[in-house]
């Protein structure tokens, strides 16, 4: 499916919002739990948290997300995830905006192009006093139209997490850093400040996070049942930015060295009514 997309683009509707793409959730892990990961220590979640890297385990992760199905065939993100038994982690993010068609504003259609919006990460993590901290930094990039040039930006995440007994606390700031100016706009990033809380009861794990933003929050909560080697997981995940509300489902298997999760967002409600989320992974 080919979007119209260059008159967004031209008026500065696109550039206010793109840096809203790098909140989404590339973590398929959490996404089934209501996109729950500040207080739910694993190293999958160091995009919620980046102290997780501290857990010091080896495990590489790719996941694929098809995004609004319903609007485009074509649109979707990837990532990548590397985390190491020393505390340091890297992630590459990369949201594929599909083919575009191009129009001036009499409508007149100019061709087709691709855009793409991409985030680079490198973190570490340590324990220090019965808790564990970490920090991120990070380096955006938007590559719109030929002829645009939107340039780097970065920004940095700083996060810790502690455990009292079965229950868990984290808290984290995200997404700190400079703005981007581009065609007389400014691109701000989506900074902002989450409280995480989460308790064991045997094999299940009750969590829930709250991320609040400059002018919108959002609020996650969802439970997670061990069965040993797999896991089932649901949860449900509210924001107010676009006054949407999503049902999340979501399972994995993680035997050895192969560790495979699945997600899915639903909302009947909304355009962007279901996402379907899968990532691969290796434990070492």
């Amino acid at each position: 499916m080919k979007k119209l997309l260059s008159l967004l683009i031209l008026t500065g509707t696109l550039f206010a919002q793109a840096n809203s793409i790098f909140t989404l959730n590339p973590s398929v892990n959490s996404a089934g739990m209501g996109n729950v990961g500040i207080a739910h220590a694993d190293v999958r979640n160091v995009f919620h948290n980046p102290a997780f890297a501290g857990l010091k385990k080896t495990h590489y992760e790719i996941s694929h997300v098809k995004w609004l199905p319903n609007l485009a065939d074509d649109m979707g993100y990837q990532s990548m995830l590397h985390t190491s038994d020393m505390g340091w982690s890297g992630e590459i993010f990369y949201f594929d905006y599909g083919t575009q068609t191009e129009a001036d504003f009499g409508g007149i259609i100019l061709g087709d192009f691709e855009s793409a919006s991409f985030r680079m990460s490198g973190g570490y993590g340590f324990g220090f006093n019965d808790w564990l901290v970490g920090a991120r930094l990070n380096f955006y990039h938007h590559n719109f139209i030929e002829g645009i040039d939107v340039g780097m930006n970065y920004g940095f995440d700083v996060g810790a997490y502690k455990e009292f007994g079965n229950a868990s606390v984290g808290i984290v700031l995200k997404d700190v850093g400079g703005d981007t100016e581009i065609l007389e706009q400014t691109l701000n990033l989506p900074m902002s400040i989450g409280v995480g809380v989460g308790q064991k009861f045997g094999n299940f794990t009750l969590a829930s996070d709250v991320k609040v933003f400059e002018d919108y929050n959002s609020i996650g909560i969802g439970g997670e049942y061990s069965l040993g080697v797999a896991s089932l997981k649901a949860g449900y995940y509210t924001e107010s930015e676009f006054d949407v509300d999503y049902f999340t489902l979501g399972g994995g298997i993680n035997e050895g060295m192969v560790d495979l999760s699945l997600a899915y967002y639903y909302n009947a409600d909304s355009f962007h009514n279901e996402t379907l989320m899968i990532s691969f992974g290796f434990n070492f």
